[in-house]
């Protein structure tokens, strides 16, 4: 991950640990434990909109577009402000996530301002 640019070293006064959770084929995934941090984390004041609202917006539009997300993992860019707050210790160091963790205990969304 740090030779990807997903991950850098950290400096972060937070830390949360990690573990490794077994898959259904028996191979291990990389998680962070972020429970505490979500503890503390305040929740988005603006909910994620219904999608018929959404889907009545596009009426009269002439383009539409999709993503794929199936395997969207690491694509999203974590705002640089709140790097820090994704921080993980590991036997080599301290590290924060550049872009969203995988789908494993991931940090909730919330707004930062």
């Amino acid at each position: 991950m740090l030779d990807r640019g997903i991950i850098q070293p950290s400096e972060s006064p937070w830390s949360s640990p990690v573990i490794l959770v077994r898959k259904r084929d028996n191979t291990w995934r990389f998680c962070v434990d972020y429970r505490r941090l979500n503890r503390i984390t305040k929740n988005d004041v603006y909910p994620l909109p219904r999608i018929d609202d959404t889907l009545d917006s596009l009426q009269g539009s002439k383009f539409f577009s999709s993503m794929d997300l199936s395997s969207g993992y690491w694509q999203i860019e974590v705002d640089e402000a709140d790097r820090e707050k994704t921080a993980f210790i590991a036997p080599e160091g301290l590290y924060e996530f550049n872009v969203m963790s995988l789908g494993c205990a991931m940090l909730q969304p919330h707004s930062s301002g």
